[in-house]
């Protein structure tokens, strides 16, 4: 039995302990299992990673405990069951051991330098053990299959393996074309060098960086429809993971179409999910991947508060779907839909399914909370405690104006619209004396004096007129003005065509369909010439209309600008007519759209 070896050979750069068990064996004239017997050992404890007899043999080949350390961080050492410790990282084992061993067939041929015998001078690589690992960016040469063995003591038994292949690599059988190396292979192979990392993952695990480059590549490639290709995967999603969050999130962004319509499904992310959700769901390695795949999904997935996303309960939903908005409030799905839409919450021409139209939750939580407490008009002026007629006048008087104008919509009212008018008025009114007389309903004054309802309401807020309250009548019925005082009122003065045409629009059709629809108000009185209706024009609403829209012909009045320049504004610009529901009104706009344009315009010329 050999009691200390003299230090024939030493420890090649990134060799492993069982590649120098082989050849300090052949060294001696034998192989790896009788060398070990000669030694006193059993070549299957080292094999098996046992303390003793690893430094055992370190101490009888000379090995000094910094060699050896240098060793077996290429070799990989055992923390656990399925974890070993590799380069100063943790990684699972199946990430260095696998029945297949690889290596570079040029790498393994170059070591055979004199006439030496080859098992003498070939070494097995540590860094090829990584199964991220696929070329040697020395040779651009692929790793290759060199053999493969399910039992560790065959397969660690590399003076064995390689004497039965190195007829094929002395003869270059095993050789492949060159490959050019990827920025991930240079940054992997830099990394296991123990060189410094100046991407964002050097901050992270390495066993976690490679398999998330891998399948945030392959998930990127699926989506653009490319073929199934490792190295090409890992390096699209090493393009962006070394790049830090921002990038993941715009390879996101990618994979889950975010900018035109978000894939709702869970199995948008295919693999990548899965893996983070499941396989890796015990590994804090993962955790930073993990958190920016939640903080992306939470924005386009309709995940319920509560529910477990990527190992963390979410505390706040963050986006609904029509579909789950629907389950959660109650309401019918078409309705529901229907009534986001005209809210703007969806583009009209908008036909994705119900389970895959999000929004943001947040954001439309009182809009949604407000459509789900909507009532009808019996309600609704059963709240407010007005009469049906009272309530009509109202509405025709666009003193309220429903939330939603579609047809099928049966449950257009609010009722905080109603109550809110009656304690509004309520605060401007005293209390009726007994004794008092000539007062009337609001209503009924306003028909007795031929006022529109309106515009004795604006009076009211105004102070201008004396509002009381009969305390036996609750609510809007029981508010009371006095006749005599209505004649201090002044009634719309222009008619809403002659306004019309005095602001440039020729259409009064139009315009009137914007009267209707609520867009602009105006009140509709009985003409004492014609005895018919039409729609009158307060200054207030005179003011308010121009407050809110401009005309051409009022900006060339505002700005002295020949029409011709204005549409060349407006055209360069982008500003479009205002057309609500696509209604077409004429040339009028939203001012605070097209004003910014003009100033613009006039600070350059």
């Amino acid at each position: 039995m050999l009691q200390q070896l003299p230090l024939i050979v030493e420890p090649a750069e990134r060799e492993t302990l069982f590649s120098f068990v082989s050849r300090t064996a052949a060294l001696q004239g034998t192989e790896a299992i009788g060398f070990a017997l000669d030694l006193g050992l059993n070549f299957k404890r080292i094999v098996d990673y046992e303390p003793e007899a690893i430094a055992m043999f370190a101490a009888k080949a000379g090995l000094s405990d910094e060699r050896l350390a240098q060793m077996m961080s290429w070799t990989g050492e055992r923390v656990g069951d399925v974890r070993m410790r590799y380069r100063g990282e943790i990684m699972v084992s199946r990430a260095l051991r696998n029945p297949v061993v690889r290596g570079c067939p040029i790498c393994l041929r170059g070591d055979v330098t004199d006439a030496r015998p080859p098992l003498r001078q070939m070494v097995m690589q540590g860094s090829w053990l990584c199964r991220g690992v696929d070329i040697c960016p020395a040779h651009h040469h692929l790793l290759v299959p060199l053999w493969e063995r399910t039992k560790p003591a065959e397969r660690e038994n590399i003076g064995a393996r390689l004497s039965e292949i190195w007829p094929a690599l002395r003869e270059g059988q095993l050789d492949q074309p060159p490959v050019t190396p990827t920025p991930y292979d240079y940054w992997l192979d830099g990394r296991l060098s123990g060189q410094p990392d100046p991407t964002w993952l050097a901050s992270q695990p390495l066993f976690a960086a490679m398999r998330f480059c891998k399948l945030l590549g392959t998930e990127l490639r699926r989506m653009q429809a490319l073929p199934a290709d490792d190295r090409a995967a890992k390096a699209l999603g090493f393009d962006f993971a070394s790049k830090g969050p921002q990038a993941i999130r715009e390879a996101f962004d990618q994979i889950s179409g975010v900018d035109g319509h978000p894939d709702t499904n869970r199995g948008a992310f295919g693999a990548l999910f899965d893996k983070l959700e499941y396989v890796y769901r015990d590994d804090p390695g993962f955790d930073a991947f993990r958190a920016i795949l939640r903080e992306h999904v939470v924005r386009i997935w309709p995940v319920a508060a509560g529910e477990i996303l990527l190992g963390q309960v979410l505390e706040r939903r963050m986006v609904h779907s029509v579909l789950t908005a629907s389950r959660e409030t109650g309401l019918n799905i078409a309705l529901l839909d229907a009534a986001l839409t005209e809210a703007g919450v969806f583009a009209q021409d908008d036909t994705r399914p119900p389970s895959a139209k999000i929004f943001d939750a947040q954001r439309h939580e009182s809009l949604l909370h407000e459509i789900a407490t909507r009532v009808g008009p019996k309600a609704m002026r059963e709240g407010m405690g007005a009469t049906l007629p009272e309530f009509r006048a109202l509405v025709a008087a666009g003193v309220l104006v429903p939330r939603s104008r579609l047809p099928k919509i049966k449950n257009p009212w609010h009722l905080h619209d109603g109550q809110g008018l009656v304690e509004e008025l309520e605060g401007h009114a005293g209390d009726l004396p007994p004794e008092a007389e000539g007062w009337d309903t609001l209503h009924l004054a306003s028909k007795h004096a031929g006022i529109p309802i309106s515009e004795i309401i604006a009076a009211i807020r105004d102070d201008r007129l004396q509002l009381r309250k009969r305390p036996e009548v609750a609510g809007f019925h029981g508010l009371l003005v006095e006749i005599g005082a209505l004649q201090t009122i002044q009634a719309p003065q222009m008619a809403a065509a002659a306004f019309a045409r005095g602001i440039g629009l020729r259409d009064y059709a139009a315009f009137t369909a914007l009267i209707e629809a609520g867009h602009v108000h105006a009140t509709r009185i009985k003409s004492t010439k014609t005895a018919r209706l039409q729609w009158m024009m307060s200054d207030a609403e005179i003011t308010a209309f121009r407050q809110r829209f401009v005309t051409p012909t009022m900006i060339t009045e505002e700005t002295c600008l020949h029409r011709n320049t204005i549409f060349a504004v407006f055209s360069a610009a982008g500003v479009t007519p205002f057309r609500p529901q696509g209604l077409d009104a004429g040339p009028i706009y939203l001012r605070h759209d097209a004003m910014p344009a003009i100033t613009e315009y006039l600070a350059k010329h």
